[in-house]
């Protein structure tokens, strides 16, 4: 428990002046609350270069396996890419203006960096949030508490240093990871500090006796059930589901391009490692909607209303979305952008509008989050399928996806070095 509690220290988890001093999220005068989000950017790639490959743990992990690699890494490296993401963000940034901004995961490639430099590309990563003087929350990706990295005080100590970054860590345990929180967004100049809305940021599975708690003490606080979205990196095994046996895009708009990753799946079977994270979902009151990232071709969403068999779990109408991929690191070559959160305080409960910005301004997969999502049918253009950036429209199998694969078919290899939580 003391190393628990001097981590708490170190974190400055728990300080009144740093809660005292964290911007009040509320809903606008006109009801509304506007959430951007953008997962996977990936920073750092750029710098894979053989100095940097041959000085990091991963990287000599590589050459000792297939020392050839190193010239791959170096192929896939871009060294704008860093630049070209910062450009998104603030681009979407710009076009959408929205209340509040989650960075959902995977904010820098822990394999491409060391502890020596992990901030900088942190800075460069919040350049544009920090300009654009919104406040945002983050949760971290596999990526971002890879081998070299402790998240902890080479990404969580960095990030709390600004101002306008809410990322918290509410939970001490050896079991969960560190960016798992709530926060509550209020009515436009409410006096009353009960919340309009709770929304939960997950990092890890070891989360769900704290998470059932903590909705239960909320729940009982208030007296009543508030509205609330959930924000996690890696998606929930019920979307894997969805997408083997009953994924249809006319009702469900969106690009689908490779198999959804389960979390904590790696390069082993599925075992239903995340059911008790998924039940928790399920039996939380007044949850509308979650949101993940990971698979960088995928950013549709769907209504959870099915079962699956062997996990005795069955789902009752929660809505589940991914993001859409917003940087230039990382596989696929798909138009950038950022799924578009927006809520209306007096009908959130029955109506989620939400919808993907790109970046040359164009709009896919506008939906609305409703009791009839996932009936109602969407014109097969408004999918968007596999944007192509540099050649327009493609189709997913295309053979500008080869180096994608191929560069997967290795890392699966290497799974065994890499920490999925």
């Amino acid at each position: 428990m003391a190393y628990y509690e001097a981590i708490q220290k170190v974190m400055g988890l728990g300080s009144k002046s740093q809660s005292e001093s964290s911007p009040r999220l509320e809903f606008t005068k006109n009801g509304t609350f506007h959430i951007s989000v953008f997962n996977d950017l990936h920073f750092a790639e750029g710098k894979w270069d053989r100095e940097s490959c041959e000085s990091s743990k991963s990287r000599d992990a590589v050459a000792l396996v297939n020392p050839r690699m190193l010239m791959f890494y170096h192929l896939l490296s871009d060294a704008d890419n860093d630049v070209k993401t910062q450009d998104v963000i603030s681009k979407l940034i710009g076009m959408e203006k929205p209340e509040f901004i989650v960075v959902n995961g995977d904010l820098i490639s822990g394999e491409a960096t060391r502890s020596s430099n992990a901030d900088q590309f942190i800075d460069q990563v919040l350049k544009p949030l920090k300009k654009a003087d919104i406040p945002w929350a983050s949760t971290y990706g596999n990526h971002d508490s890879d081998a070299n990295l402790d998240p902890v005080h080479n990404i969580y100590n960095h990030e709390k240093t600004y101002k306008k970054s809410l990322t918290k860590s509410m939970i001490r345990s050896p079991t969960a990871g560190v960016t798992n929180y709530y926060l509550p967004v209020y009515a436009h100049g409410a006096s009353d500090e009960t919340p309009a809305l709770i929304m939960w940021f997950f990092d890890s599975r070891g989360v769900v006796k704290w998470f059932k708690e903590k909705s239960s003490n909320l729940t009982e606080e208030y007296g009543k059930t508030i509205p609330s979205l959930a924000f996690y990196h890696i998606p929930a095994h019920a979307m894997a589901k969805y997408q083997d046996d009953y994924y249809d895009n006319r009702t469900t708009p969106g690009i689908n391009g490779e198999r959804v990753v389960a979390q904590g799946a790696g390069a082993t079977d599925y075992t239903g490692q995340d059911t008790r994270f998924m039940q928790a979902l399920l039996d939380t009151p007044g949850l509308m909607a979650t949101f993940s990232g990971h698979d960088h071709l995928n950013d549709w969403c769907f209504k959870w209303n099915n079962g699956i068999e062997d996990q005795n779990l069955t789902g009752n109408g929660l809505n589940m979305c991914y993001g859409r991929r917003t940087g230039y690191g990382g596989y696929g070559d798909v138009a950038r952008g950022g799924r578009q959160i927006l809520l209306h305080e007096k009908h959130m409960a029955k109506a989620i509008d939400t919808w993907v910005r790109l970046e040359d301004g164009s709009v896919s997969s506008a939906i609305t989050l409703n009791a009839t999502y996932g009936e109602d049918q969407y014109n097969e253009m408004q999918s968007s399928i596999l944007r192509v950036v540099t050649s327009g429209t493609s189709d997913v199998h295309s053979a500008s996806l080869l180096p994608v694969m191929l560069f997967w078919m290795f890392m699966i290899g290497l799974q065994y070095m890499r920490r999925i939580y």
